[in-house]
């Protein structure tokens, strides 16, 4: 598990633990003070010591990798400049759930609407949730 904090942060729990070290603290003081397990402190001795402060860098974590490419994404803003009825839909304005399946349609990747809505509101689009309209309606139950 990943502790917690910034990659600044995690950086300087490791560099601080290897100036303690350095001044003659134990590995077990080092990491009663930094709130670590032991092995945790030799192991970070161990890649101080073969690569020097790069060892004691923290590395990002890359996450799962996006299901569309940059390209796909690119391509899919100038659909969505094309309108909906360029791509069959039969009204002129677009929905999460008509971008989703315009996605799969052009693509093969199934997004759930929602997140269709985050990938949009990145690239700047806003979805409105649409009202219902009751005719003759006039905010009073009789």
């Amino acid at each position: 598990m990943r502790p917690k904090g910034s990659q600044q942060t995690l950086e300087w729990r490791r560099q601080r633990a290897i100036e303690l070290l350095d001044i003659g603290k134990s590995p077990a003081e080092v990491a009663e003070f930094l709130g670590v397990g032991r092995n945790t402190v030799y192991r970070w001795r161990r890649r101080y010591r073969r690569e020097g402060l790069r060892g004691l860098e923290a590395k990002p974590i890359p996450g799962r990798p996006p299901r569309l490419t940059p390209a796909q994404r690119e391509l899919l803003l100038q659909y969505l400049a094309q309108g909906p009825r360029a791509h069959g839909f039969p009204a002129e304005h677009w929905t999460q759930t008509r971008v989703a399946a315009l996605i799969r349609k052009k693509f093969g990747v199934k997004f759930c609407a929602f997140h269709v809505g985050r990938i949009l509101a990145a690239h700047g689009w806003e979805f409105h949730k649409a009202e219902q309209k009751v005719q003759g309606w006039n905010g009073r139950f009789r």
